[in-house]
């Protein structure tokens, strides 16, 4: 068995159809109440699934499950936390009760080392014995429990799982006619965009599309890409793989499986079923949707909330085949605020700030109601929704064409310095290649320049002077958190001379460092409209549950 996370999360469903809540599928104000009821001191996003044990469903009472503990907090009680590696046995008890004996009670004891007992027990619409089995089986099968982010976008991977990720795409445009035509190499520069690759990856995989003949064998990229893959995302990788190696064959005329032969060769090394392989075809062809004139909202949301419950029949998460992104062009981080701008905020529900800092939209269940709020877009048309993901689009494909400028400049120089080196002297080939270097330089320079107007229109909508005390009111929730120092960290202090009264003051303020990236302003951006910095509803809220919290200490403190 491969990894404690992925276990819990493909078990614990069974324990109730209606209370048990496995991530990404958490809603985030449970999560949230969940958290601070249970007294988690983790990430949000270490979260395995919630077993909501309350009427009204808070989320404030009944079993939070990470990789490493099951924290327990009956109604009216302190939370007991049970740490799997201190477990001895679990056993499914059963009572009878009543006058008559026929009143049936059931619990889950769980023995721990030195001798305490924990019963689980006045759990609402649980399955015991599957409870006891999933918990047994826990311990028994694994040695290592650690907690980990339950899904993390391919783009917050390392560059060694990213290469080999896009490698393993081109020997498939190469096993499919020997060539890759435009097409191909569209779809290809477009996944590069999306899982941003660094500099070096894309130098690296500039050389390895220039030929077949420098290919790597598929079991050996595959097993190079297994080797890098964060533990507890296996599954999800292939079945991310399996969807965009999909999506190109499609894109240059295959109809069905049965004419991919790359992919009935190398199956047994993806592990993927049929059912995975349907639904990334759904997703591939609910996305290419998206792009038609007469698709709005509502067909979109209704078209999702069938590709999600197929997701959930089948038992992959949507979120695993979304790890690259969306084969239309957005990122993951892109596909997931789209959605939410649809109202469907929780169904991807990805993290990527367990690498650092990452991009802060996946955060906690990818929730997006600041920006909902502050672009007004609960009272948008039917297709404004669709219109925030189309943009999306144009801002990945526009980054894409940069690429492509850099990349044919980068040969450009190499194609100059090979005639240079050959001493050839024919001066058509000479005044040909001075255009193409004119022409890729100028291309450079419009790319550079698009580049700074952007950053300047993205700083628009990060703060200009960040106020830490209203950010601090803001990100008091547990999935917010990581905010606080994700936000503040693109800030720095700096003197400002001022006049006041007549004088001028040194007044020292929080500005945003200097080189920050097109790319980190548009994170930033993202991470300011998530808390709801400039929202005043938010920012009311946070002050006054701010203004509640000094006072419940005060209050504690006199009586304490």
């Amino acid at each position: 068995m491969s990894n404690i996370n992925v276990f819990l999360r493909e078990n614990l469903a069974a324990v109730s159809a209606k209370n048990l809540h496995v991530a990404p599928n958490i809603p985030e104000k449970k999560l949230n109440n969940a958290v601070k009821s249970f007294d988690y001191a983790g990430s949000v996003a270490h979260v395995v699934a919630l077993f909501d044990n309350t009427m009204f469903g808070s989320g404030k009472d009944g079993l939070l499950f990470t990789g490493e503990q099951l924290i327990y907090r009956p109604s009216f009680s302190d939370p007991v936390k049970i740490n799997y590696a201190m477990i001895e046995a679990v056993t499914h008890e059963i009572e009878f009760t009543g006058s008559k004996n026929d009143k049936k009670v059931e619990r889950v004891d769980i023995r721990q080392q030195g001798g305490g007992v924990v019963a689980l027990k006045d759990l609402l619409e649980c399955d015991y014995a599957e409870l006891a089995r999933v918990l047994q089986a826990a311990t028994q099968s694994f040695e290592d429990f650690t907690e980990e982010a339950q899904f993390i976008a391919i783009s917050e991977m390392s560059e060694a799982l990213k290469t080999a990720y896009v490698k393993i795409i081109v020997n498939m445009a190469y096993a499919n006619d020997g060539t890759i035509d435009q097409h191909e190499f569209a779809e290809i520069l477009m996944l590069m965009t999306r899982l941003d690759l660094d500099s070096d990856s894309r130098l690296a995989l500039r050389t390895y599309m220039s030929g077949a003949e420098s290919l790597e064998p598929v079991q050996a990229l595959i097993g190079a890409l297994d080797a890098a893959v964060p533990a507890g995302q296996l599954r999800s990788v292939h079945v991310s793989l399996v969807k965009d190696l999909l999506n190109v064959h499609l894109s240059v005329g295959g109809k069905s499986l049965a004419d991919f032969g790359f992919l009935r060769e190398h199956r047994a090394l993806l592990q993927v079923s049929d059912e995975e392989i349907d639904l990334a075809l759904d997703v591939i062809n609910n996305d290419r949707a998206m792009l038609k004139d007469d698709c709005t909202d509502d067909q979109i949301v209704a078209a999702i909330k069938v590709i999600s419950a197929k997701a959930a029949a089948v038992g992959t998460p949507l979120a695993a085949v979304y790890l690259s992104g969306s084969v239309i062009g957005m990122s993951a981080a892109g596909m997931t605020s789209g959605l939410a701008a649809l109202g469907m905020g929780g169904v991807l529900g990805m993290s990527s700030m367990a690498t650092g800092i990452g991009v802060a939209i996946l955060i906690g269940v990818g929730t997006y109601a600041g920006v909902r709020k502050l672009t007004g877009a609960n009272e948008l048309t039917r297709a404004k929704r669709r219109e925030l993901m189309l943009h999306e689009i144009i801002k990945q494909t526009q980054r894409t064409l940069s690429l492509l400028i850099e990349d044919i400049n980068y040969l450009t120089i190499r194609l100059n310095g090979l005639i240079t080196t050959q001493g050839v002297q024919d001066e058509k080939i000479r005044k040909l290649t001075m255009l193409m270097a004119q022409m890729t330089a100028a291309g450079t320079v419009l790319a550079n320049r698009s580049d700074e107007v952007q950053s300047s229109a993205t700083k628009l909508r990060c703060a200009q002077y960040l106020d830490l005390d209203k950010l601090r009111t803001l990100t008091r929730e547990p999935s917010k958190t990581d905010f606080l120092d994700f936000i503040s960290g693109y800030y720095e202090a700096r003197d400002f001379q001022v006049e006041k009264d007549g004088e001028k003051q040194t007044v020292s303020r929080l500005v945003i460092k200097s080189g920050v990236t097109t790319r980190d302003l548009e994170s930033l951006a993202k991470a300011f409209e998530v808390v709801g910095y400039f929202n005043v509803g938010d920012v009311l809220k946070g002050s006054a549950l701010d203004v509640a919290g000094k006072a419940k200490d005060r209050l504690t403190g006199m009586f304490s």
